[in-house]
């Protein structure tokens, strides 16, 4: 894990009374209008924000929901206990606490839960079918929210911290996640819960041009179709149409972040890089706009702004974002081109943590 050897942590509690800052990340800036749309871009770029962490952060007041990409998971168990299989095991409770006890699993979120609890944030981790259309996990994620929002209004009656009883909640979505809370906010009305902010990493709010790429290349078949059923809704031409019906909430907080890298011959992301580049100079050509290359292999800058718009991380792929950073890269770029790592994801998403604080959410 990328934590820092002297980095502390301080379980800070909220002080009384609003707190209605805009922002906190010193990057963020009013743009003059008369720059070059490149100059704006720079003003704009997250470079070592990230980079170690702070001695300490703040918490938000309510809970954090943290809300995974397309082919995300909550925790995957790559080795299951083998009790898992015996065949005494039949209840459905002992099946269920037996998954629990893995030799080994990955965790979607690497480090990054477990780091906002220890400074003091109430933690939600939810879990929707992976490639699946976006109504079709949204549906999932409202469910979720629900159960565990009526379980922590039982367990915790002060939880209900609206007028009418509901906990109030920070979506936090990598990828296509956002798009799956966007869904959400707009389509259901919860009896339990309340969601006031959204911060989305890398979503593509505006489409794909590596689904443009691939629905319009690969997924021909009925097999992929059935299968990735998700791919067509997020090509550019799909989002243009959902962007239209699907409408923000005047009621919640909307931040996103987007992230670029020039990729290495070791990059993993560096073909899907090049056809997004070469997707979006197609496009751009097409309609007779001005084309912003930039991109995290799977989605681009320009796609990822929604809402208040934090910044650019620079040097990060779609993985990084999540704490999934290549250590072949790592290793290869410390040893034989002496550069060190400008980015942690856990300084990320802690430093989303108290853009929340500071917006008294």
């Amino acid at each position: 894990m990328l934590i820092a050897k002297s980095a502390k942590y301080s379980f800070t509690s909220r002080v009384a009374g609003a707190r209605c800052q805009t922002l906190y990340f010193k990057f963020c800036y009013s743009q003059n209008e008369s720059k070059s749309e490149k100059q704006k871009r720079d003003e704009k770029l997250i470079k070592d924000t990230f980079k170690v962490l702070k001695d300490s952060y703040k918490h938000p007041r309510y809970p954090i929901v943290l809300c995974h990409g397309f082919s995300g998971f909550d925790k995957l168990d790559i080795i299951p206990r083998l009790g898992l299989f015996d065949q005494k095991i039949t209840d459905k409770n002992s099946i269920a606490k037996a998954a629990t006890k893995s030799v080994l699993s990955l965790d979607y979120w690497r480090g990054i839960e477990n780091s906002l609890e220890r400074i003091g944030s109430k933690v939600l981790v939810a879990k929707v079918p992976p490639f699946a259309e976006i109504h079709s996990r949204a549906r999932v994620l409202h469910e979720f929210l629900e159960n565990k929002c009526q379980d922590l209004r039982v367990d915790d009656p002060e939880s209900g911290n609206s007028n009418d009883n509901r906990v109030k909640l920070n979506l936090v979505a990598h990828s296509m996640g956002g798009l799956d809370c966007r869904y959400l906010i707009h389509k259901f009305e919860p009896s339990n819960y309340h969601v006031v902010s959204l911060t989305t990493v890398s979503t593509p709010h505006h489409g794909s041009e590596f689904a443009d790429f691939v629905t319009r290349n690969v997924i021909r078949s009925n097999l992929l179709k059935k299968n990735f059923p998700s791919i067509p809704e997020l090509t550019t031409s799909s989002m243009k149409k959902f962007n239209k019906e699907v409408l923000d909430d005047p009621g919640v907080l909307y931040f996103s972040f987007g992230a670029r890298f020039v990729p290495h011959a070791y990059s993993l992301f560096k073909p899907t890089r090049e056809i997004m580049k070469k997707e979006i100079i197609r496009r751009a050509q097409q309609n007779g706009t001005e084309q912003n290359v930039d991109n995290d292999g799977l989605v681009s800058v320009e796609s990822a702004k929604w809402g208040t718009y934090l910044g650019t991380l620079d040097q990060v792929d779609h993985l990084d974002l999540i704490n999934w950073t290549n250590k072949l890269r790592t290793i290869i770029d410390k040893v034989i081109y002496k550069r060190e790592n400008n980015f942690n994801a856990i300084a990320l998403y802690l430093g989303i943590a108290e853009n929340l604080y500071n917006n008294d959410l």
